[in-house]
Formats: C-alpha cells, sequence, structure tokens
C-alpha cells in the first residue's frame, strides 16, 4: 500500500510538472530581454518571484503527510 501511495504522488508531481515546465519555457525569452529596460526589470522580478511561488507550492504539495 505504501509503495501505491509513492507511485500516486509521483505520478501527481510528474503531471504537475509538465505545465510548469511550459510555462518556464514560455517565460524564457522575456527573462532575457526585459531585465534589460528599465521600465520593465520590476516586471522580470515579479515574473522570477512567480515561477519560484510555483515551484514552491509544487513542492511543498509533492511531500508525505
Amino acid at each position: 500500500m505504501r509503495t501505491l501511495r509513492w507511485a500516486q504522488r509521483a505520478l501527481i508531481v510528474l503531471v504537475a510538472t509538465l505545465p510548469l515546465l511550459l510555462v518556464t519555457l514560455a517565460f524564457v525569452p522575456a527573462l532575457l530581454v526585459l531585465p534589460f529596460r528599465r521600465d520593465r526589470a520590476a516586471h522580470a522580478q515579479a515574473m522570477v518571484r512567480q515561477l519560484s511561488a510555483w515551484t514552491r507550492g509544487l513542492l511543498l504539495s509533492s511531500r508525505e503527510r
């Protein structure tokens, strides 16, 4: 039974990681350009904070309770 829970958790993390990976790849062009424009540096920082929050949420939700 414990193996089944572990496998379910691994599958959920895998499924949740795919959209996060897609969003991260979509952000890459913006993160390469925005920090070099003064008026958009804050926007780039907000994007990085959001990606960090999503990643942290994904990792925390995958922990065994």
